[in-house]
């Protein structure tokens, strides 16, 4: 069969090479050796014989249909930086490339020129059943490797990850031409899973991906390679990379208790663990970064090769000088010997070599025979520093400072203290993911908590679900970063697991201690649900699993909501998709009544674009799910797309209304601060479905767009009843019963309540077809506004009227002028002082202690709130007020009242003494707990103002317990101004308290949070937590200088500990020069 090559012209890259002399280079073409003239590009590097770029004088086209795959046209590419392997002939190459994009089929030139659209035979092995070459999972590498046939397509040969010897020509090998990480097949078994090794000989390493990349390997002290697993000890967070745990102790000298091992470029950069003076070579006392040394892996211990082996010597055994060489390979026999003990020598490990002939010794064998002695050496490490704190045990009348022992888990890696008071709120374990309830630990570094038992679990165990082989207990997720599911119960877990690494079998902590199988439970869960599917939305295979994680919320990839029950999940290693049941029952195609012309498709988002539905509000952002059409620009969020199908026919408004159901609340959580209000009554939508119309982007509450609570249809005998949601069973799937199609049993919704929810329907399913007379109901609508905007506007005349001028009391009866007076107060501070000035505040603060209606109320507070903004000098009079209204159980007014105080707040210490004589302080700790942002920030800025008072009156905050609820929202509160202003609060606190106070923060938990603002891109935001942490500091200083801290300043060992001597390092490059400034004098003085 002939290929089909597209008539084309096309101008190849070989049209601008270049002849040139070269002495050692190789042909890219036919892989030959070349010496003396050849063409060259000088762009790419590549060399080709002058008979080889001949061959291909006609330009290769840029497409041709290939008869191995007649469904697509391959594309011509160019690829010399990077290798691929042909999917016909399997051999590595490099240079052109016909790619097919849909089914990523690869043919390099020669296959592509090929007539033949039959597979070789003799390869039926290394490929599927469908013909795709076989690809493999190993746990030595973080993507897919590929069979493949190796030949020499550089200069270099490669090599062998594993036993690091080179690929031989035609061999079968593995490999991820991406990462250029090689295996042969036979090295592919030898990767040991556990490994017992010299550098951590208390534990078993355990092969596990590195969870962070700022992880350093404690052999070499490198980065490690996210792409590439790691030997791990989780019980002493010890960690080795693949290349040292290759490596194995060399060297014994008399300096040192134990053998030393040689390492080349020793690199200490970034490496924030070790005190300095670990890093510095022992003998010369100079820094050891990126150097030739030999190093004790378990204690610290260095020596710069130059300081240990002179770079010459002698021995009795030979009669030439002998010269230190770093790396000697004589011949390819990989195998070396030592030419005095004759014992097996490392090539890697620096040797004395006879320049005049093959004469090759150990270091050792020199330093044993000339007993070369070394400088004055410290001969052992310094013991461990013992993990202590402060804390403050309060007494009546006095505080005590105790010392107490951190008790170190074998699950974690920082210390932990005991929990010993029942918590405020409901906390999980990190371990089993169960509340925590009874005796636990806490880390207040990570905030991380564990029952007792899951504390103390052991570190391998035999169990009746797996009996052929223990499981080890990990403690971190090691599969990097991806979903993992418990064998018995198929509960997604992210906690601890007990693991079988031979085969694959995994156990979470609450299934381990169960001694017998819970019969019938996993069948239940999964009744009538496939296990395992593929769909169009992923390219990996998925498996079904229960999602009810408890510490935080999984959200679906299709259409970031949360979930909870079943899932299906991607199982692949490093893939984060998980999606919700009833997402992958989604067409792939859909239509939408406001874009009529186009059908919508679903696919990833190649760059950030507008939904259209949520017009400027929200963003699409690269790589999310979206419904998009292939003709406009116009793109949909998911939930958009299918929610949005059925418009309703308003009177009072021109264009359609769509429904924005429950769903969207979480999705419109980050934009509640923006201009998203009701069109008719001006409040918020916030938290709540409302109706909006998305040509004139505006929105409309349910009430206000009118939505009759009782309608009769004519599809249905009974009238039908406005709910705010239904849910009739458990089967997971609802549907609507006008319409047909499924809907959301968390949206409003029409019931029949005499059929016991039998008949249930959408809104606008139930209001095209009902029996009222629509008109009707419409001018009666408009009557009533008309009315009422008639009375506003007679109400607002006769307060500005100069002819009747009321009394002020009347005025503020009057209701609306509550809020008139509250708008003119706004206006700067002059007019405020002008309404004060006409006697409003007597009467205002009558009525807020008079029995009135819940709206009144709020608006009064809210006027009150303008009233006390400062300078304002009637503090006594309108405290007793607000001391009462923030005992309210309404939100607004919590919020206007608490925003009160902490204008009242914002002033002398008298002013902040009147505050804590009113008894709010009480109140003021339950409001820092309440579950809107709108009370607990300004609830925080009385906490941060009354901290920039006396000592006297920081106590009172302390004695209020408002410190505990005030950590709890640093920890765990994800806004960002209820985040600052928390820490600002503990920053004020520490800038103006006693050493006591200091301690007692310091105790509580307080440094994570000043580090999280060295972080910050506000400057003044970073400045903050830098000064906040240099009060820390002095007063551990203070400590160490009085001798109570044994000679250490604690408080700078537990900054160490929190990761902020690192970024302090940093900040001495920060844009800003004060920040910079401060940051070297910080380094400077402390460490």
């Amino acid at each position: 069969m002939d290929i089909i090559i597209p008539p084309r012209n096309h101008t190849s890259h070989l049209s601008v090479i270049l002849l040139w002399e070269t002495e050692e280079s190789r042909c890219e073409e036919c892989g030959g050796e070349i010496s003396g003239t050849a063409f060259t590009c000088n762009y790419c590097k590549v060399w080709k014989h002058i008979s080889c770029a001949d061959k291909l004088n006609r330009d290769p086209p840029l497409e041709i249909i290939h008869p191995l795959h007649l469904q697509h046209r391959l594309q011509l590419e160019w690829s010399y930086h990077s290798d691929f392997i042909c999917d016909k002939c399997l051999y590595i190459s490099t240079g052109y490339i016909y790619r097919c994009f849909p089914c990523n089929l690869i043919l390099d030139l020669t296959c592509a020129s090929s007539v033949s659209g039959q597979l070789p035979k003799d390869q039926e092995p290394l490929r599927f059943k469908d013909g795709k070459k076989k690809t493999i999972f190993h746990y030595s590498h973080s993507h897919d490797l590929e069979f493949f046939k190796y030949r020499k397509v550089r200069e270099e040969d490669y090599d062998c990850f594993w036993c690091e010897r080179h690929l031989l020509p035609s061999e079968v090998c593995y490999g991820c031409t991406g990462c250029k990480f090689y295996l042969h097949q036979v090295c592919s078994d030898k990767f040991p899973r556990t490994l017992s090794h010299s550098f951590h000989p208390n534990h078993p390493l355990r092969v596990a991906y590195s969870t962070s990349p700022f992880t350093n390997c404690n052999g070499c002290l490198k980065l490690c390679d996210t792409d590439t697993p790691l030997y791990v000890c989780e019980m002493c967070s010890f960690r080795l990379d693949f290349d040292c745990a290759k490596l194995s102790p060399s060297l014994k000298l008399d300096c040192h208790h134990h053998l030393l091992t040689f390492f080349k470029d020793f690199n200490n950069e970034g490496v924030w663990e070790y005190p300095q003076q670990y890093l510095y070579c022992k003998v010369c006392g100079k820094d050891c970064g990126v150097a030739s040394v030999y190093h004790c892996v378990q204690c610290d211990f260095n020596l710069h090769l130059k300081c240990v082996a002179p770079a010459s010597a002698t021995h009795k055994y030979h009669i030439h000088p002998l010269t230190m060489m770093e790396l000697i390979k004589e011949d390819d026999s990989e195998k070396y010997y030592c030419d005095i003990c004759e014992n097996e020598r490392n090539p890697k490990d620096p040797m004395y070599y006879c320049q005049s002939c093959t004469f090759i010794v150990h270091i050792q064998c020199i330093l044993d025979q000339d007993k070369v002695a070394l400088r004055k050496v410290p001969s052992s490490s310094p013991p461990p520093m013992e993990k202590k704190a402060l804390f403050v045990e309060q007494n009546e009348g006095s505080d005590v400072i105790r010392t107490l022992s951190l008790f170190q888990p074998t699950t974690h890696p920082q210390g932990m203290y005991k929990i010993t008071a029942e918590l405020g709120e409901k906390i999980y374990c990190n371990g089993c993911r169960l509340v925590l309830n009874g005796s636990g630990y806490s880390c207040t570094i990570c905030v991380f908590y564990l029952h007792e038992k899951c504390a103390k679990l052991s570190y391998e165990i035999r169990h009746p679900f797996h009996s052929s082989h223990p499981l080890n207990l990990y403690t971190s997720n090691v599969w990097h970063h991806q979903f993992i599911a418990c064998d018995e119960c198929r509960d997604i877990c992210d906690g601890f697991i007990y693991f079988c690494e031979q085969c694959n079998f995994k156990l979470d902590i609450k299934c381990a201690a169960l001694t017998t199988h819970k019969i019938g439970v996993l069948e239940e869960k999964m009744t009538g649900r496939v296990t395992e599917l593929h769909h169009f939305t992923h390219p990996h295979k998925l498996v079904l699993a229960n999602c009810y994680e408890s510490v935080y919320d999984i959200k679906c990839s299709f259409c970031n909501l949360q979930i909870l029950g079943p899932a299906y999940f991607c199982a692949e290693r490093g893939c984060r998709d998980i999606f919700h049941e009833s997402c992958l029952r989604l067409p792939q195609k859909i239509g939408v009544p406001f874009h009529p012309n186009h059908m919508l498709v679903s696919r990833l988002l190649p760059n950030c674009q507008q939904c259209y539905a949520c017009a400027c509000t929200l963003e699409l952002f690269s790589g999310e799910f979206v419904y998009s059409c292939e003709h406009c620009d116009f793109n949909l969020h998911v939930i958009c797309a299918n929610s949005l199908r059925r418009p309703l026919k308003c009177e009072f408004h021109l264009n359609d209304l769509y429904y924005f159901g429950r769903n969207h609340i979480s999705l419109f959580d980050s934009i509640w601060d923006k201009d998203f209000k009701c069109e008719v009554c001006d409040g918020s939508c916030e938290g709540e479905p409302f109706y909006r119309c998305l040509k004139c982007d505006i929105n409309f509450h349910l009430k206000c767009v009118r939505i009759p609570y009782t309608v009769k249809s004519k599809y249905h005998i009974h009238p039908l009843l406005l709910k705010d949601s239904f849910i009739e069973n458990d089967s997971g799937k609802y549907y609507c019963d006008f319409c047909e199609e499924e809907r959301n049993p968390n949206d409003d919704i029409y019931y029949c309540e005499e059929c016991n929810g039998q008949t249930i329907a959408h809104i606008e399913c139930v209001l095209t077809e009902v029996e009222d007379n629509i008109e009707i109901r419409k001018n009666i609508h408009e009557e009533r506004f008309r009315k009422e905007l008639k009375n506003l506007v007679a109400r607002f005349m006769k307060f500005l009227s100069n002819e009747c001028r009321p009394p002020i009391e009347d005025v503020i009866q009057a209701g609306v002028a509550v809020l008139v007076l509250g708008n003119i107060a706004a206006v700067s501070l002059r007019c405020r002082d002008l309404v004060l000035g006409h006697g409003a505040l007597l009467p205002l603060l009558a009525l807020l202690n008079e029995p009135v209606s819940c709206s009144m109320l709020r608006n009064a507070t809210w006027t009150l709130s303008r009233f006390c903004k400062p300078p304002f000098d009637q503090v006594k009079l309108v405290l007793p007020t607000l001391a009462r209204l923030i005992h309210s159980k309404d939100e607004v007014i919590l919020a206007k009242a608490c925003r009160a105080l902490s204008y009242l707040s914002n002033g002398t210490n008298d002013k902040i003494q009147a505050v804590i004589e009113a008894g709010v302080l009480g109140r003021l700790a339950e409001l820092l707990m309440h579950p809107s942002p709108s009370v607990i920030t300004p609830a925080l800025y009385i906490v941060k103002h009354i901290f920039t008072g006396n000592d006297v009156q920081i106590q009172a905050i302390i004695e209020a317990n408002i410190i505990a609820p005030l950590l709890h929202l640093l920890q765990n509160d994800d806004k960002y101004d209820i985040w600052i202003q928390a820490t600002q609060a503990i920053s004020n606190a520490i800038s103006g308290g006693t050493h006591d106070l200091i301690r007692f923060l310091v105790s509580q938990g307080c440094i994570v949070p000043l580090y999280n603002f060295l972080y910050d891109s506000d400057p003044e935001v970073v400045t903050v937590g830098l000064q906040g942490l240099e009060n820390i500091l002095k007063v551990g200083e203070a400590d160490k200088n009085m001798g109570i801290t044994g000679g250490v300043n604690l408080h700078a060992q537990l900054i160490d500990a929190a990761l902020c001597r690192e970024r302090i390092k940093d900040l001495r490059y920060h844009g800003n020069t004060e920040i910079s400034e401060k940051a070297v004098e910080v380094l400077e003085t402390y460490w």
